[in-house]
């Protein structure tokens, strides 16, 4: 990784452990603003930065940082009803970040974002949320040996209304600041200019 790429991936991990902070208690699975971070890191950076930055989180708190949901940490709460959420990060935030880099395949340097890019924005974003439940939802059946009716009950019923309201933002704010972060990523270091220059 280049510098630029460690601060937008600094960056990214530093959100999801600011989402952390946010969260309401609504039973086993608590609504936090984790799940728009993680899939903003994709849309803003791509699917490679959007990985690093939900492992360096994870790290994090499988160490024992109080960067879990709550202001915990430790290996132990990968093993509770949240822990299979947790582990799709790993999956959603890159698959977010895999459509929106078809978006902005044609323009990498993201000077404008058009009809197309917007699309693929949405697509992603959305993709990335139902990957979470896919992951999550069975994980949570396991952990707390309940009914997958009962398993829906807490574990998405509850959140359908919030992540349309994650969507949303998340689409927006990636709309507006993925041309900027991808610039800023795009963009050779000075230094590298002036070696590819004609005496290199």
């Amino acid at each position: 990784m280049n510098l630029r790429r460690i601060i937008i991936t600094a960056l990214c991990a530093a959100l999801i452990v600011v989402g952390a902070y946010t969260a309401i208690p609504i039973g086993p699975v608590p609504v936090t603003l984790q799940t728009a971070f993680v899939l903003l890191a994709g849309i803003l950076a791509g699917k490679a930065i959007a990985l690093a930055s939900i492992a360096t989180y994870l790290v994090l708190g499988v160490v024992g940082l109080p960067v879990f949901s709550g202001g915990v940490g430790g290996f132990a709460h990968l093993a509770g009803p949240t822990g299979g959420f947790l582990i799709s990060w790993l999956v959603a935030g890159p698959l977010a970040g895999i459509f929106a880099d078809r978006g902005f395949r044609k323009d990498p340097a993201g000077e404008k974002t058009t009809t197309g890019q917007l699309a693929w924005i949405i697509a992603g974003t959305i993709t990335g949320t139902v990957a979470l439940y896919l992951l999550g939802l069975p994980y949570l059946k396991m952990i707390l040996r309940i009914s997958w009716e009962e398993a829906v009950a807490i574990g998405l019923l509850p959140f359908i209304a919030g992540d349309l309201i994650k969507i949303v933002s998340v689409v927006i704010l990636g709309n507006i600041f993925a041309p900027q972060v991808r610039q800023f990523l795009a963009a050779q270091p000075e230094g590298d200019a002036d070696e590819s220059g004609p005496g290199a």
